[in-house]
């Protein structure tokens, strides 16, 4: 286990930035709008039920949200622990070669993770992919006037999932595969920054982001991600939707930018990052659903 503890500068400059975005945001168009749009990001994920003990590494109560001060972790955590439920596969059980962790959105309830995972794994299941699914699971729900709290969140669990990623490596030596869906497509990124951070290069075999919630040019050669894609990942593929409703109002009220997920990069891409345009995606809860989703086009692509 990883133990590259942080200090608060980092998170003291996200919330002084997250304040005045938010002031500013308040004035304009107030955080009711946006609310209203984002109150559905992530959706249902149709009549699909997980099981409660669906393998995943879960960081659930980890951080609170402190009305002045913002997202804080809660007693007894570090900046890259982590737990897990059910079978993980691989521990008691024989390794397996490749594992794919599956990160969900926004407003997530804690009993609903299972459903998004189930969904995922069905969905790469119906299309050919038949290596064990892991979840992973963050607090995520927040309330819905907590956009700018729950994108801090969702970036500090970057350093969690990366510290899962190594401890499983370590112990399994299995190839991993991440897909993010929407803010999850914000934790993934973050997550392959700590692993370059840490000096692990060439240790995903691909990403995929689906209607990821980062800024469009973050994923750029000279964005925040630019380096660590190219140093990390065997290839990243973005599935974005020009005309993705919830990105194109609520995140771009909510950040002042463009979503990777609504627009493709930004810039000069790294030599290993695709843009997969997939306007027939009805909106954006449906990316990865089996029926009129793109999961076909992500798995082509491994």
């Amino acid at each position: 286990m990883v133990d590259n503890t942080t200090s608060d500068t980092d998170s003291n400059y996200r919330v002084s930035r997250r304040t005045v975005l938010r002031g500013t945001a308040t004035a304009a168009v107030g955080l009711a709008g946006v609310a209203g749009t984002a109150a559905g990001f992530e959706g249902d994920d149709g009549n699909i039920v997980g099981p409660a003990d669906f393998p995943r590494a879960t960081t659930r109560g980890h951080f609170d949200i402190h009305w002045w001060y913002g997202d804080q972790l809660t007693d007894g955590h570090t900046a890259t622990d982590y737990s897990t439920v059910g079978d993980i596969p691989g521990y008691g059980s024989a390794n397996p070669e490749e594992v794919m962790i599956s990160v969900h959105g926004w407003l997530v309830e804690q009993d609903a993770a299972p459903d998004h995972f189930q969904t995922v794994k069905t969905s790469l299941r119906n299309n050919g992919y038949d290596h064990p699914v892991i979840g992973f699971s963050y607090d995520s729900d927040t309330s819905v006037d907590n956009w700018w709290p729950a994108t801090d969140i969702a970036e500090r669990n970057g350093a969690k999932l990366a510290n899962f990623i190594t401890d499983y490596r370590a112990r399994t030596g299995a190839r991993v595969r991440l897909i993010g869906h929407s803010l999850g497509g914000r934790v993934v990124p973050a997550t392959i920054k700590a692993l370059n951070s840490w000096g692990y290069r060439d240790y995903i075999e691909s990403a995929t982001l689906l209607g990821a919630a980062t800024d469009n040019d973050d994923v750029a050669v000279d964005g925040e991600y630019g380096d660590d894609f190219a140093n990390v990942v065997g290839s990243v593929d973005n599935f974005w939707k020009s005309d993705d409703s919830v990105l194109n109002w609520a995140y771009s009220i909510g950040e002042f930018d463009s979503a990777v997920g609504e627009e493709g990069c930004e810039g000069t891409p790294p030599a290993n990052y695709t843009d997969h345009n997939v306007d027939y995606v009805p909106d954006h809860f449906s990316y990865h659903e089996s029926g009129d989703g793109c999961m076909p086009e992500v798995v082509a692509q491994f």
